[in-house]
């Protein structure tokens, strides 16, 4: 009995291997998963892409417009420029700024700070000529009596979905010249760090 029985099985057999009837909806089953963590991941990496660009803008725009001053700033300004740096970004969240002016002295071969201002002094504590230093790679090579600007910025960025990208703290560090005067002075600096 078995042996007349294998004919009629192997031909069902190959029935069913031959039918392809739902094979798209098995297909759409396996692939729709990784396509949706696909979409969602492009646009988180891009969202994270975006924001690194938006900060980096805005730390470029806060830098060009301190160089261009013609007079001493103060505490106000300061907080200012810190307001349009959160104009500029995008959410909810605020980001912190450091601004600060040094100047180099080939005498002692060093840059020395001739003023530091942090709103912000839990995370970015004003610089002093001390901690200057270690900013040297960053800075640009001056001659004597130079002086620079330099702007950092922090901005807390927080993924939209946990699709394996972690919460970051995105970081700008610009260097300048002041384009119209030697050096621009701080005024007022009671409300600085």
């Amino acid at each position: 009995m078995f042996p007349r029985a294998l004919p009629g099985l192997s031909a069902a057999i190959y029935r069913f291997l031959r039918d392809e009837r739902g094979t798209m909806l098995v297909e759409t089953l396996l692939i729709l998963p990784m396509m949706l963590w696909a979409a969602f991941a492009l646009y988180v990496y891009w969202d994270a892409y975006a924001t690194i660009n938006k900060v980096q803008k805005a730390t470029y725009t806060v830098a060009d417009i301190l160089s261009r001053s013609r007079t001493n700033i103060g505490t106000t300004e300061a907080a200012g420029l810190e307001d349009l740096f959160n104009f500029l970004m995008p959410g909810d969240e605020t980001g912190r700024m450091r601004l600060t002016s040094v100047i180099y002295v080939s005498a002692r071969s060093r840059f020395e700070v001739q003023w530091s201002c942090s709103l912000s002094t839990t995370d970015l504590p004003a610089l002093t000529t001390t901690t200057v230093q270690a900013l040297n790679d960053k800075l640009p090579l001056t001659s004597n009596a130079d002086t620079l600007l330099i702007v950092e910025t922090r901005f807390d960025f927080e993924p939209i979905l946990d699709i394996g990208l972690n919460n970051m703290t995105l970081q700008q560090f610009v260097a300048t010249r002041p384009r119209f005067v030697t050096a621009v002075g701080f005024t007022n600096p009671g409300g600085c760090s």
